[in-house]
């Protein structure tokens, strides 16, 4: 048994094996060996597929270690139908969290030119949110930053966005966006979106919750000094 998201509910579901795993040779210079199987979703009764490279040493071991291996690792198994996971942007304006999160949801599919899109998009709604509207993405940054919205090594993650998802804005993009380059991209766009609204919204929750509870203490009681 694995357990996935379901492509067709979009449920985290145990996916019950239908058969003994297919074992699929590559070409043996080039291409890889696919395992692959059916599940069936426990929620919707509905069928996927799913598939994992393997190295051509295992295969004399098939079935059994191979079928151990499909089962046991789940986290190196592709699925179709493909789902996909977002992400939660607590404090975040909701049109920018929005985005962003479909931003992970393109990358947890792999399509990263629209991850990498999104991100630089998300930057430029985050500048627009803090009321800075005029000029091109570049200015826009180095004004968040001239503002104080955004200290001066978060103001180079935001041009690192630019420069990648540029590439993507003006239709730059002959060569494949990495799997690795889109995660450290939406990696940085979360770091803008923390120093922008998140994190400051975090201070300002515990600075209430300190007045709070400073206004409620005894008036007898003796708390520590001001230092």
């Amino acid at each position: 048994m694995a357990s996935t998201t379901c492509g067709w509910c979009e449920r985290w579901a145990n996916m019950r094996s239908n058969d003994t795993p297919r074992l699929i040779h590559g070409d043996w210079f080039q291409a890889p060996s696919l395992l692959m199987n059916s599940y069936t979703c426990d929620y919707c009764g509905k069928l996927s597929i799913a598939w994992m490279e393997i190295e051509r040493e295992l295969g004399p071991k098939f079935p059994t270690e191979v079928v151990e291996r499909m089962n046991g690792l789940d986290e190196h198994l592709s699925w179709l139908p493909r789902v996909g996971v977002g992400k939660t942007y607590d404090d975040v304006p909701d049109h920018i969290a929005g985005a962003a999160s479909e931003a992970q949801e393109c990358l947890s599919i792999n399509a990263g030119r629209a991850a990498v899109s999104l991100a630089r998009a998300v930057v430029e709604a985050t500048a627009k949110a803090k009321g800075i509207t005029s000029g091109n993405l570049v200015a826009k940054i180095d004004k968040l930053h001239a503002d104080g919205h955004i200290r001066a090594h978060v103001r180079e993650i935001a041009h690192e966005i630019r420069h990648l998802g540029n590439d993507m804005a003006h239709g730059d993009f002959v060569d494949p966006v990495e799997k690795e380059e889109a995660e450290e991209t939406l990696g940085l766009m979360d770091e803008v979106l923390s120093e922008v609204f998140q994190s400051p919204a975090r201070l300002e929750r515990r600075k209430a919750a300190r007045l709070e509870k400073k206004k409620n203490a005894s008036p007898n009681s003796t708390g520590p000094q001001q230092g």
